[in-house]
């Protein structure tokens, strides 16, 4: 597999597990299936968008990032949308706010802020060109990214300023052997709850932690390996999936979802791992990649997306879980999702695809645009 412009062929196996994700999160290729999606009556959305993830703002106001560093943005809780001038052409893959501050990272160490709840945008210098995947904030001032080959980066000023630092292999957590042969990581997901507790998770089933704002950094995916070679497994083996969103809803009770429908969850920050049995759910046989999990509210609800039109939805902290209602020939992989505190919820993905639901993601519509509103914010 080609990834950022060179072969990686001492690390197939991972990356045929993650192909899928990393194809969604850079744009190459989306996910098809035999089918049709739903019609798009649009001028502003077309069916080659890719939208890879969206963010509520604040009241009713969310921002889809995407393909070519698109921006949309909406005002009545995703039933129009309007284009935001965009200071980067290079893919945008993840978008995080506090308040009406903003910001979204991509593609060549792409990183863009906004101060108005996305209205406008400006371009911060990241110091690095490697791809980033997440990017996290706890508050107006400390902030986190990471991506490709290892790479995490880190402010305390709102990015004014950042730092790119990178997490040596020896730190990873594999075994010697395996180490030595794996150059780098690729990190996928990162979130911190304040300023010093947070989370990065990426390739090889690796979960790690911080406790100091990212001056060190602990390894806390062992008792999900441990659990696995209790099974009879080989703990390199079974390392070599990928971990692609992490969640946490306050400090001790979280989320982790990722390669073949991988589900993972704590209740002590993380100190343990358990993975999920999801025996009540048939809809993805063999498993599909699960991409993005969120928490609305703090009732124990769990709403999870994946390839081929995949939503999954637990009321029990992950303990069951059943799919979500769709319009009908919903295929393509959906990737970004994000509610409102009152349960309106958007989601996204492939072919340019926007759904919205109005009950925390129970049910979904399509997103009908009205050709009036296809216009292009000016700066």
């Amino acid at each position: 597999m080609v990834y950022q412009g060179r072969r990686r062929s001492q690390r197939h196996l991972s990356l045929l597990v993650a192909s899928v994700a990393v194809a969604v999160m850079l744009g190459i290729a989306g996910c098809h299936s035999a089918g049709h999606d739903p019609q798009l009556n649009t001028d502003l959305i077309r069916r080659t968008d890719k939208f890879f993830d969206v963010a509520h703002v604040s009241g009713s106001t969310f921002v889809i990032v995407g393909y070519d560093g698109r921006i949309l943005r909406s005002e009545d809780n995703g039933n129009s949308w309007q284009e935001i001038a965009r200071p980067s052409t290079f893919s945008l893959t993840q978008v995080s706010f506090v308040g009406e501050n903003g910001w979204a990272v991509g593609h060549q160490g792409t990183v863009i802020n906004t101060r108005d709840g996305g209205k406008t945008w400006t371009l911060q210098k990241s110091n690095t060109t490697k791809a980033l995947f997440s990017v996290s904030f706890a508050d107006q001032n400390h902030g986190w990214a990471c991506g490709d080959e290892s790479t995490w980066l880190w402010t305390n000023n709102g990015g004014e300023t950042w730092t790119a630092e990178r997490m040596e292999v020896s730190q990873v957590g594999l075994s010697e052997q395996t180490s030595l042969a794996v150059p780098d990581i690729i990190y996928y997901g990162v979130q911190f709850i304040d300023s010093q507790n947070g989370w990065m998770i990426g390739e090889y089933g690796n979960i790690r932690h911080t406790a100091d704002g990212g001056k060190t950094w602990d390894s806390q995916h062992e008792s999900l390996l441990d659990q696995l070679v209790e099974k009879g497994g080989n703990k390199d083996v079974m390392a070599l999936g990928a971990f692609f969103r992490v969640q946490f809803t306050d400090p001790q009770n979280g989320i982790i979802v990722g390669a073949a429908g991988a589900i993972a969850t704590t209740t002590d920050g993380g100190a343990h791992w358990q993975w999920v049995s999801r025996e009540g759910d048939k809809s993805d046989v063999p498993p599909l990649h699960i991409y993005n999990a969120v928490l609305p509210g703090q009732n124990g609800n769990i709403v999870a997306t994946g390839t081929n039109g995949l939503v999954l939805l637990s009321d029990n902290k992950g303990a069951d879980w059943k799919p979500a209602t769709l319009p009908g020939g919903v295929f393509t992989w959906l990737n970004g999702i994000a509610f409102s505190p009152e349960g309106k919820g958007v989601l996204v993905g492939g072919k340019g695809l926007i759904l919205l639901s109005d009950d925390k993601g129970q049910t979904w519509r399509s997103f009908e645009e009205k050709k009036s509103a296809a216009k292009v914010a000016q700066s």
